[in-house]
């Protein structure tokens, strides 16, 4: 069961039908989801961004109905591996235009219950694009007023595909036993049944990221200091998929620029917080945007 389907029963069971605190509306974004508080009072809204897990993964939709709980409008948006059902094989993180961001900036901000506040929420590879859109000059309308990122890289990475660490997607040249699975990936061909997306032949020069249709390449310095509104970023000083030097650059640029972000570390804490971690997380990111939504 979905974790947002989980959540909204266990709701129901405290509230009659019309009581709901969360509810789900349309939107014009396949495959994405949109939550809103059970209320018309003007409220900030939330663009977040999923990380390498992909779309079809639903692991932020429990966070996007707390944060809906708490009075914010979350469009959770699905920028790849869109729709893809408990089987089949995932889609690579690869030739993302990162214009839909600003185009979903642009909706929340029009919907009628909006108080003019859009940020943009991102996780791990969602975090790394929500820093590419805050450094991105584009209409005031395209732009968000916040950023939230839980471990982002401070440049543009290449493609992944979680496939491509799953055993069963690699074939032994050597036969049934024959190959160190340590051993170099020459030793292995790639299962085309998990996609058509080999790892040894892809041009990992290039970033996974489009900006006006154009390809940046990987390593490019995210020029953060562009955006000029309030950031927000978390990280565990032990992540081990995103090294913690990266957001202490993203500091220093930001500093160095003379702005002054939120940025917090969790001795300790890995790539996934735990319990008491998480929840001091989810706290400082809603006093971020409860400090946002008053309009100027």
């Amino acid at each position: 069961m979905p974790g947002w389907t989980l959540l909204l029963c266990l709701l129901s069971a405290l509230y009659g039908a019309d009581d709901y605190p969360v509810l789900r509306e349309l939107h014009p974004f396949p495959y994405s989801r949109f939550f809103v508080p059970n209320h018309a009072e003007p409220r900030t809204s939330v663009v977040m961004l999923h990380g390498s897990e992909g779309g079809s993964v639903p692991y932020i939709e429990s966070e996007a109905t707390i944060l809906a709980s708490q009075g914010f409008a979350v469009l959770v948006l699905c920028y790849f591996d869109c729709g893809r059902g408990l089987t089949g094989p995932r889609q690579t993180l690869r030739d993302i235009d990162v214009g839909i961001v600003h185009r979903a900036v642009r909706w929340l901000r029009e919907q009628p219950a909006s108080n003019g506040k859009v940020a943009v929420y991102g996780f791990s590879r969602g975090a790394e694009l929500a820093l590419v859109v805050g450094s991105i000059d584009v209409a005031t309308e395209e732009r968000p007023d916040a950023l939230l990122a839980h471990s982002p890289s401070d440049t543009y990475n290449s493609f992944y595909n979680w496939n491509w660490q799953e055993p069963s997607c690699w074939i032994c040249n050597r036969g049934q036993g024959g190959c160190n699975p340590s051993g170099p990936r020459s030793q292995y061909t790639w299962n085309i049944s998990c996609g058509p997306d080999d790892e040894t032949r892809m041009d990992f020069s290039r970033s996974a990221w489009l900006v006006e249709g154009r390809a940046v390449p990987a390593g490019t310095r995210i020029a953060v200091e562009r955006f000029t509104g309030p950031v927000l970023i978390t990280v565990g000083e032990e992540d081990d998929v995103w090294p913690v030097a990266q957001t202490r650059r993203i500091e220093a640029t930001l500093v160095g620029a003379g702005h002054q972000p939120q940025v917090h570390y969790f001795p300790g804490a890995r790539h996934v917080f735990g319990y008491q971690d998480e929840n001091r997380r989810r706290q400082l990111v809603f006093d971020f945007l409860r400090a946002i939504r008053t309009p100027e």
